[in-house]
């Protein structure tokens, strides 16, 4: 049993370093060479209570948010140049991305200065 829990928390571990590259997340691609960022995701989830992923890349605001411009069915909510907001309506739920820069961690409010990508569904 001990072997099957560091097992699960070395594949845990892992996706600090994995980029997501091809993946999607509640129907909504992940931008190219963002990573899945364990602790924002997990602080989403167990704390907040949210269906959530949190990735980071060091492209900017401008970049990502029009990566995600284009994604079929995502529509912008507005946004400046620290940040944009989406939603996709899909049956029986929406899901909404948040590409923000700068951005505060959530369990510390130290204010990071990459690219933090928030996928919610509700």
């Amino acid at each position: 049993m001990r072997h099957i829990v560091l097992g699960l928390a070395g594949f845990l571990m892992l996706g600090l370093s994995v980029s997501a590259h091809g993946e999607e997340r509640h129907d909504i691609k992940i931008y190219k060479g963002a990573k899945l960022d364990t602790v924002e995701t997990k602080f989403a989830r167990e704390v907040a209570g949210a269906d959530a992923y949190c990735y980071r890349t060091g492209d900017s605001v401008e970049k990502v948010s029009a990566f995600y411009r284009k994604q079929p069915g995502l529509m912008s909510l507005g946004g400046d140049a620290t940040g944009e907001r989406f939603v996709k309506e899909a049956e029986g739920y929406t899901v909404y991305v948040l590409v923000a820069n700068p951005w505060p961690a959530s369990k510390t409010g130290q204010l990071n200065e990459d690219t933090v990508i928030r996928i919610m569904r509700e």
